[in-house]
């Protein structure tokens, strides 16, 4: 794989913001020179992790593929999905992914995924993809970001803006046909919005009981818990948010991200250039991990994305930060 330089401008229509990316990545050099609240040792997981690659362009979506020992992870702008075996080989699982960004499976071995060029779809283990949702409602989807899946087959994915307003993370950039950015569950092919009511959505998990929903909000960084009664959404209410000490980001701010759930029901929450944090399942915050964000010259150098357990023992957590992707080993 070649090293990919990202040449473009990040245009964020809710902060009516146009940045050049070499001014980007000045800034982001500032926020890590004036952040010294930097510890990279863990009682949780095992470090220093593994760099599984630091050349790529903006690492996303993880998923432990079982039947097939294998993860799969995403690189938007590079527009594919990579899978990476048992012996550290990376290769391209699928090419031209409609920029891809959440993965997950389902108890069949099917793997879904959220494309930021407005559309979700599976990929049968015989390898036959399957386009199942791309409008509601007569209207384009947004720019489907993350993926959940319930005991009952159900799928519930979030429905920000991030395909349609980042130059280079999606196949246009248009204005936003949906009223709302939504977090949308398809069951027996049909696609329902749940609800409206976070800003940005983002990352999408269910506790082990499947009692609670978390939302990640990456307009502010909050992850919300809703209640879930049968089919509907109730109950909304900020759970939790990272507590760093770090300064916000130049242009995203305190943003939340990818989200993840351990046996123990530990909730783990990508941060951005915060890091990632455990949450215990009371939301008490457990523990801060921020990556070394290495010697790159990416903009998105050291920007946390997401977070997922796998491995053949499942005892591992492959974490997305920037252009590297990690995995650490669970104590």
């Amino acid at each position: 794989m070649q090293y990919y330089c990202i040449e473009l401008l990040i245009k964020i229509k809710d902060k009516g913001k146009k940045m050049n990316i070499i001014n980007y990545i000045l800034l982001s050099l500032l926020t890590v020179i004036f952040n010294i609240n930097i510890a990279f040792s863990s009682d949780i997981l095992k470090t220093p992790p593994t760099i599984v690659g630091d050349n790529f362009a903006f690492t996303e979506g993880p998923v432990w593929v079982g039947n097939q020992n294998m993860w799969l992870f995403t690189d938007i702008p590079m527009n594919k999905i990579y899978s990476l075996d048992l012996n550290g080989n990376v290769n391209v699982w699928l090419d031209d992914s409609g920029y891809a960004n959440g993965l997950s499976i389902d108890s069949n071995n099917n793997i879904w995924i959220a494309h930021h060029c407005g559309r979700v779809s599976y990929t049968t283990p015989s390898g036959e993809n399957n386009v199942v949702a791309s409008t509601y409602n007569g209207k384009k989807l947004n720019s489907p970001n993350d993926i959940a899946i319930r005991k009952d087959g159900s799928l519930w994915f979030t429905d920000p803006m991030y395909g349609i307003s980042l130059e280079g993370f999606g196949c246009e950039v248009r204005d936003e046909e949906q009223p709302v950015r939504g977090i949308y569950q398809i069951k027996n092919g049909e696609i329902t919005l749940k609800t409206g009511s976070v800003e940005i959505p983002n990352g999408i998990a269910f506790s082990n009981d499947e009692k609670f929903l978390y939302v990640a909000n990456s307009a502010d960084g909050v992850v919300y818990r809703f209640e879930v009664d049968g089919e509907e959404l109730i109950n909304k209410r900020p759970w939790v948010k990272i507590e760093s000490g770090m300064r916000p980001h130049p242009v995203f701010g305190y943003i939340a991200d990818g989200m993840q759930v351990d046996k123990n029901g530990n909730l783990y929450v990508s941060g951005g250039h915060e890091g990632f944090a455990i949450f215990s399942p009371e939301g008490k915050q457990l523990e801060l991990i921020q990556p070394d964000p290495g010697s790159s010259e990416s903009a998105m150098a050291g920007f946390v994305s997401n977070v997922a357990i796998g491995g053949p023992n499942n005892d591992q957590l492959m974490v997305s930060v920037g252009n590297q992707l990690l995995i650490y080993d669970i104590k």
